[in-house]
């Protein structure tokens, strides 16, 4: 058992990195009946930071190096060890559970979030190899609970990804019992081979029930909701005139890396069997509305039907130049913006990631931490906080996730332009300053620190925003020219020396710096009154280089600016060849003994909840293993670690 535990925690976390699961935990715990016989298992499980999500791992470990199949009746047999021990779980009945706090503990906050929980993956973990074409247990139509078999070759795969996810691969027959017939596009281009075909709604609806938005990773939206009329529009038919779906929709085109064909042994006619790499590219509104018109309103799909075009690309290299195109060419119900089109560049996958495993510290007096949720797709705030369906869960979701803190990212690239001395590009509108952004940065890859200083930034200038006010209380017209410019003239003659890092940690500015903030955006909201007479507009001065350039020339002694007043919000000067590490270590010093009390009090009196408990026994395990921590355990302890010793100073 202590073997079997060692190899589900080692896979837990490989799933971990490459974004397979959540927050894991293990939590061994295997129900005997009088025969000893097994009845229930689980040997750990993962809660979702949405908690939308949970997943239940078996283990099934023989560990003498041997490579050997397992056979179908023993992978159903271990599936259906964690099925009945979530059936067992759900009844939050604690007279068989062992003598152990884990298990405990996990039964009995299972009862505060298991009403928020849109599905569960039952996951068996194991060295053996097993059959692909196994057919996994079936559950009622009703639940949302998804089997999935990861064996040695599986997770050799994700361990050599090196922390990239798994595509999507999907036996229509096996785990649908669908058989798409398809008529193929003839064609000469070898880049691709195009297919059409007509799906069942109800397929969709599964699709997007099992994989969410994973689905639609490389869509340039997410699920607008029902504010749209296009999609009121797609529930209305949906609703009341199923079997005119067809008729009015524009159907979907969505792209895959490779498809098999079978052929059927009755008609003896060709059909689609799996689809690997699948993506949604257009039409992601219409998948979207089916499934919540089948979750929310119990809508009948049996009449719905959708037609697809699947683009399968024979170059991998050429998937994302390819997905870009179809979906800026692809016959649009939703008008797609030159923005959008940018969704799915690496860039932006990377930051939307960044943004769901980065707490910020709590504002005020608070110990609630809360996420900067980077918006790569138009609509996704709106599409999770829809997911909730209570009032209350609505309400949990905000407080982790406040309104004002979503990033949007074309004003993410206000932002950013701004800070790196480019106010003529924000002066020009939020489409060419984005697009001119992307371009700027096409070469960077995000770190958590980068995000961090950028949030920092964001902070700055939307402190700006506020102090310079809206009519009628406003100083003047010109904010939109006002605050960029102020942040950069502010950031080029304190020489980049604002220390982010103390914005970040307080999210708010010192006293003095707003102080000083106000003053610089009077000062240069005079500026811009006196624009060069060639110039009919001020809007067009601002857009030009010439008006930085004027700005920036313009000395804090002659603007009656004095910056020694902010000197505590300043780096010190770096000295020439010093290399500065910004990634101080907060956790240096903190023994095993340290976190255990911490998980005491946050548990005992501070009120955290098993996800954040849960990061600190990760962090107590791999102190125990001498492994060092790794970068998004790390952020998430020191933000633990802020409002533990925060909670000690206010008592």
């Amino acid at each position: 058992m202590f073997r079997e535990t060692a190899f589900t925690q080692l896979v837990m976390e490989y799933f971990a990195d490459s974004g397979e699961t959540g927050n894991c935990q293990i939590c061994t715990s295997v129900h005997r009946n009088k025969s000893q016989n097994r009845l229930r298992q689980m040997n750990g499980y993962a809660i979702w930071d949405d908690f939308e999500t949970l997943d239940i791992f078996i283990a099934d470990y023989k560990g003498d190096g041997t490579i050997y199949n397992m056979e179908k009746a023993r992978v159903t047999s271990n599936l259906n060890l964690g099925y009945r021990f979530l059936r067992y779980i759900e009844k939050g009945d604690l007279t068989q559970t062992e003598e152990s706090a884990a298990e405990t503990e996990f039964i009995s906050n299972f009862q505060e979030f298991k009403t928020k929980i849109m599905r569960t993956r039952i996951i068996l973990l194991t060295d053996a190899l097993t059959r692909s074409d196994f057919a996994l247990p079936k559950t009622s139509k009703d639940e949302d609970i998804v089997f999935e078999v990861w064996d040695l070759q599986r997770i050799y795969q994700v361990w050599s990804s090196q922390g990239k996810r798994e595509s999507i691969e999907i036996d229509l027959p096996e785990q649908f019992g669908q058989k798409l017939r398809f008529l193929a596009v003839e064609q000469e281009d070898d880049q691709y081979s195009a297919y059409l075909t007509v799906a069942p709604a109800g397929l969709l609806a599964d699709l997007y029930n099992i994989y969410g938005t994973r689905l639609l990773e490389q869509n340039v939206r997410v699920y607008l909701q029902n504010l749209g009329k296009v999609n009121r529009e797609i529930r209305k038919t949906i609703l009341d005139s199923p079997g005119m779906f067809m008729a009015y929709n524009n159907g979907i085109s969505a792209t895959a890396s490779d498809i098999t064909f079978e052929d059927d042994s009755i008609t003896g006619l060709p059909f689609i069997k799996r689809i690997n790499g699948l993506q949604i590219v257009n039409g992601g509104q219409t998948t979207s509305s089916i499934f919540y018109a089948r979750k929310k309103d119990r809508a009948e799909l049996r009449k719905v039907n959708v037609q697809i075009k699947i683009t399968c690309v024979n170059n991998a290299r050429q998937m994302d130049q390819i997905v870009s195109k179809i979906s800026k060419y692809a016959n649009s119900q939703n008008k797609v913006s030159e923005i959008d089109l940018t969704s799915n560049q690496p860039f932006q996958i990377k930051l939307e990631e960044l943004s769901r495993t980065t707490w910020a510290n709590p504002a005020g007096n608070g110990n609630q931490q809360t996420r900067w949720f980077y918006e790569r797709v138009k609509g996704q705030y709106k599409e999770e906080l829809n997911k909730e369906h209570t009032t209350t869960r609505k309400n949990a979701f905000k407080l982790k996730n406040p309104s004002w803190q979503v990033l949007r990212k074309e004003e993410f690239a206000k932002y950013r332009n701004s800070w790196k001395l480019l106010p003529y590009w924000v002066a020009r509108g939020s489409q060419k300053n984005y697009l001119h952004f992307v371009w700027q940065e096409k070469d960077t890859e995000p770190s958590r620190q980068y995000f961090k200083d950028n949030v920092a930034v964001a902070i700055f200038f939307k402190a700006a925003e506020s102090i310079y006010g809206k009519k009628p209380n406003s100083m003047g017209d010109l904010r939109y020219l006002v605050v960029p410019y102020t942040v950069a003239w502010i950031n080029y003659h304190t020489e980049e020396r604002l220390n982010l890092s103390k914005i970040w940690n307080a999210q708010r500015l010192s006293d003095s710096l707003w102080l000083l903030l106000k003053s610089v955006l009077l000062k240069i909201n005079e500026f811009f009154q006196q624009k060069p007479e060639e110039f009919a507009l001020i809007s067009e001065w601002g857009k030009r280089e010439e008006c930085w350039k004027a700005l920036s020339s313009i000395a804090p002694a002659e603007m009656g600016i004095n910056f020694e007043l902010i000197a505590a919000d300043l780096n010190e000067p770096i000295a020439a060849g010093t290399v500065l590490n910004r990634n101080t270590d907060n956790l240096n010093g903190l023994k095993i003994a340290d976190w255990e009390k911490i998980e005491t009090e946050g548990r005992e009196r501070l009120g955290f909840d098993l996800f954040q408990i849960n990061i600190i026994r990760n962090v107590i395990r791999r102190l125990k293993l001498d492994r060092q921590l790794t970068e998004q355990l790390s952020e998430q302890a020191v933000a633990l670690l802020e409002i533990y010793r925060n909670a000690a100073v206010t008592t």
